[in-house]
């Protein structure tokens, strides 16, 4: 056995020696690309758009923590800042400090430094692809990549525009400062300074305008993570609602839903967490291994998910809106109006139980 192993140690030396050229090794890493090799085929070019449907629900920036992935973090969010959502616990924390109005406005905290990050790493890709293929022929394959490109740029700034910047109908677009207006691609790598509101909604406005024309010649689209017609359209009627173009708004909306009916009652009721509901045009098709439950608008909000923060904090109705709810709404089927309090150590001594709850009288119609 002893004689086999120095036999084969020899020739594998002598390879070590003769052929560790550096023509030979591999210096490429397996997680990485360069932006020549990213941006030279179609092929390459799709893989980068298959990245920023990821970034959607996705961890991005470097240093960040496992509660801001992407959508699935700033949508809560947005419910949370504009009270919007109604917590009846402490639960986990989770979305405190935003209803709190302590995360969005501390300038050096993560979630400022999160919504910055993820928009402009969408507008850097996108402005690669777009800056690439400048005058390059469009064949329905460069289309969807292409239109694709536009619609997230155009996109992206719209999420920036809002958070970052005065109000278009309440401020002065054209001397409000805006965010950076980044769009090349060539060195040196550096911001500018803030664009007006207005050159930013002109830009959104030229992404969006040649998104259409693109996806208009597009192949169809493998599932609803990719950005289609409908969505551009439903991205255009954001940028005119919030600029106040209400003619605009309403054609684009009706555009946008073109081919996805109203969800039929059962549809409605079974949860909003299946992409293929009728009226989901733009949604992320999570990947199982890559779920993001934990951290995300399922975890916040829904009352079926088994999390700490669902169970400690239900979500509440405000109750000046439920008293406006007709009895034909289907709201009513899918809201406790009067929720049980199973609190055994409520402070008004009326939790725990029926015998201690006012509003059930036995204890099966309170479990």
């Amino acid at each position: 056995m002893k004689n086999r192993i120095i036999l084969w140690l020899i020739p594998c030396m002598v390879l070590l020696n003769t052929s560790c050229e550096d023509d030979f090794l591999e210096n490429t890493p397996t997680d990485a690309i360069s932006a020549n090799d990213a941006l030279a085929t179609n092929a390459n070019m799709a893989l980068i758009i298959e990245g920023l449907h990821r970034a959607m629900y996705q961890n991005l920036p470097p240093g960040s923590t496992n509660s801001r992935n992407g959508q699935s973090y700033f949508v809560p969010a947005d419910d949370a800042i504009t009270g919007n959502v109604i917590r009846t616990g402490p639960g986990f924390g989770w979305m405190q400090p935003e209803l709190q109005w302590l995360a969005h406005t501390e300038v050096t905290g993560l979630t400022v430094f999160n919504a910055w990050y993820q928009r402009y790493h969408i507008i850097a890709s996108a402005s690669e692809i777009i800056n690439e293929t400048e005058g390059v022929p469009v064949d329905p394959e460069l289309a969807t990549i292409l239109g694709q490109a536009h619609a997230y740029r155009a996109w992206a700034y719209l999420q920036l525009i809002t958070h970052f910047a005065r109000g278009y109908l309440i401020g002065n677009p054209a001397t409000d400062p805006g965010v950076p207006l980044l769009t090349g691609t060539e060195p040196p790598y550096e911001s500018g300074p803030r664009a007006p509101v207005q050159a930013i909604y002109d830009q959104m406005n030229a992404d969006i305008d040649q998104a259409i024309v693109l996806l208009a010649q597009a192949n169809s689209r493998p599932n609803k993570s990719h950005l289609n017609l409908n969505v551009a359209h439903g991205i255009r009627a954001r940028i005119a609602l919030n600029s106040g173009d209400w003619a605009a708004a309403a054609e684009s909306a009706r555009l946008a839903r073109d081919g996805f009916p109203l969800m039929t009652e059962a549809e409605w009721k079974s949860g909003f967490n299946d992409a293929g509901l009728p009226e989901a045009i733009w949604a992320s098709t999570i990947i199982e291994t890559e779920s993001n439950g934990f951290a995300s608008y399922f975890y916040y909000i829904c009352n079926n998910f088994n999390g700490g923060e669902t169970r400690g904090n239900p979500k509440a109705f405000n109750n000046l809106i439920w008293d406006q709810v007709p009895d034909t709404d289907w709201r009513k089927d899918v809201v406790l109006p009067l929720a049980p309090n199973t609190n055994p150590s409520a402070t008004n001594d009326e939790g725990g139980s029926a015998a201690t709850d006012p509003n059930y009288d036995d204890q099966e119609r309170f479990e």
